[in-house]
This record gives structure tokens, C-alpha cells and sequence, in this order.
């Protein structure tokens, strides 16, 4: 919360500050996997064959050069889920991401107009989906997040931060403690 004491307006209290649900990282997961097995065991079995040394070494260095442009490339996918941030305070929403460059996307509250609930298939058991919103005319995921954790706990912050607060009421005192005029 240190961090985002910039971002946030004086008296502007922040409720929640999460990222989408981690399963975005499966699929890059398993298709560096793939990058890695397909090439590493090729090399491997061209390493054994009785190919010239010249196309095994120039196989291996392909080979290596496919793998650690797989491997770069998820660990960019890991380190900009981890900085692409939610956060949702009593006067807004905000995305925060990059780590360069700082973006910083903003919606206040008062703007949200219809709220719902989008949760595919696989996002029931594991607790994901999306908050679809309707804003200035136009409809689709809260800052294009498809994956939240908890949306329905996301959705019910955002319906209780938005809607208007009650007025008190002023309440009657009790008979007892009436003020009485009491004339002399």
C-alpha cells in the first residue's frame, strides 16, 4: 500500500488492490513447455545421431536460441501479470501496469452504469471470471480483465462503493428525554 500512496487522492481510502487469477499464466506455461521439449529433445537426439558436427552444432545453437526466446518470453508474460494491478478505492477503479513505464487507466465510480457477472467454464472451480461493465455507451470486462479472482466479490465492492449513501435520519428522542418548556 506504500506504493500507492502517489496515486491515490488525500482521503481517497483504497479496499482492494489484486491482479487477475494466476491461470493466465497456464497457457504461456505450457507453451514454453513445448518450446522446450520439441527443441531441447531434438538436439538431443541429433546430438546422438551420425550427422556431420557442423549441422549438430549448428542444430544445438538453433535449438538453444528458440529455447531462450521461450524462456524471455514467459518471464516477460510472469513479470507483467505481476505488475498489472487492480485497485479499487471508495472514488475509483484504477489498472496500474507496466514496469518501465508506468500506465495508469482510471474510471470513477459514479461512471460504472450496469454491472454483471461473466464466468466461463473452468472459472466456476477456480474461483475466476470477469466483472462486465457498461460505461459511457459502451459494454465489456472492467479494463478489459477477463480472469478476476472472486468476481462476485469484486462486483458486490463495486455495487456498495458506488451506489449513494444513505442520508441519516434524524431519529425522535425517546419520550422520556423530550426537551418541555416549562414556564414560570
Amino acid at each position: 500500500m506504500r506504493r500507492l500512496e502517489h496515486i491515490v487522492a488525500p482521503g481517497e481510502q483504497v479496499h482492494l488492490v489484486t491482479r487477475e487469477h494466476g491461470v493466465v499464466l497456464v497457457r504461456p506455461f505450457f507453451r514454453a513447455l513445448g518450446f522446450v521439449g520439441l527443441f531441447g529433445g531434438a538436439a538431443y537426439e541429433l546430438a546422438g545421431s551420425p550427422a556431420p558436427a557442423t549441422l549438430r552444432w549448428a542444430t544445438a545453437v538453433v535449438a538453444l536460441a528458440v529455447v531462450a526466446v521461450s524462456a524471455v518470453g514467459f518471464g516477460r508474460t510472469v513479470a507483467r501479470w505481476y505488475q498489472r494491478r487492480l485497485v479499487v478505492s471508495d472514488r475509483r477503479a484504477l489498472l496500474l501496469s507496466g514496469t518501465m513505464s508506468r500506465r495508469m487507466a482510471t474510471i470513477p465510480l459514479a461512471a460504472l452504469g450496469d454491472l454483471e457477472i461473466d464466468v466461463p467454464g473452468w472459472g466456476k472451480p477456480l474461483h475466476y471470471g470477469s466483472v462486465v461493465v457498461s460505461a459511457d455507451g459502451k459494454r465489456g470486462p472492467l479494463f478489459g480483465l477477463e480472469r478476476l479472482p472472486d468476481p462476485d466479490l469484486l462486483m458486490a465492492l463495486l455495487l456498495g462503493l458506488g451506489a449513494p449513501m444513505p442520508r441519516p435520519r434524524r431519529m425522535a428522542a425517546p419520550l422520556g428525554l423530550r426537551r418541555r418548556r416549562i414556564s414560570a
